[in-house]
């Protein structure tokens, strides 16, 4: 498709020029001619908006990143915190071994729930309200993790490390309905703002 003609999920783009010539068509072809939804293509200035886009997308994928990257924290945390955080030591609990592991299926396992809720709020939720209270519930997370670093958390290791993973599973839901709601945003706007959405997305999942 040529430049033209920038079409979205939900419009084509087109120069105004080619509007008019459209429109002095469809008044020689007569009223009753079906038009098509298209509308002038909107100027993006020092390509702000895909900037935007591209940084949104980094967005989403930002909090689970900021948990997965985290192992000398996380293997100090699920020991006793009175020891020594070395990687090497032997005798590691069962889950300072493999707690990136059950991070993994946590973070997986809401992903398909959340994008179906997303699904059934889509028309019911405007895409502002599922926005912010996504950006609000990680936040939320994110504060009481940084409270949690704070914590002795030696006598409990077992309920933090099942704190840690609901954590974990309310992030990845928020920041699901947030992806899915960023992405149904993108369908508004021409193919190259949808492309800088998924580029910064990528950013972090190829880079992590």
């Amino acid at each position: 498709m040529s430049e033209d003609y920038l079409q979205s999920a939900n419009s084509i783009y087109k120069p105004s020029d080619h509007i008019h010539s459209d429109s002095e068509q469809e008044s020689l072809l007569g009223e009753h001619r079906v038009k098509p939804y298209r509308i002038h293509k909107p100027v993006d200035h020092y390509c702000c908006t895909y900037i935007i886009f591209f940084l949104l997308g980094i967005g989403t994928s930002l909090p689970w990143n900021f948990f997965c990257t985290a192992k000398h924290y996380w293997i100090y945390k699920f020991r006793n915190c009175t020891d020594a955080p070395l990687i090497e030591r032997h005798d590691a609990s069962d889950i300072s071994d493999y707690f990136e592991s059950y991070f993994s299926i946590a973070s997986a396992v809401p992903s398909v729930p959340c994008l179906i809720l997303n699904f059934f709020l889509v028309n019911r939720v405007s895409s502002k309200v599922r926005i912010l209270s996504s950006l609000v519930v990680i936040l939320l997370v994110f504060v009481l993790t940084t409270v949690l670093v704070k914590v002795d958390t030696s006598a409990w290791t077992k309920e933090f490390f099942v704190l840690t993973l609901s954590c974990v599973v309310i992030l990845s839901g928020a920041a699901n309905i947030l992806a899915a709601s960023i992405f149904g945003i993108t369908g508004q706007f021409p193919m190259k703002n949808s492309q800088a959405l998924v580029s910064g997305k990528m950013v972090l999942v190829c880079g992590g």
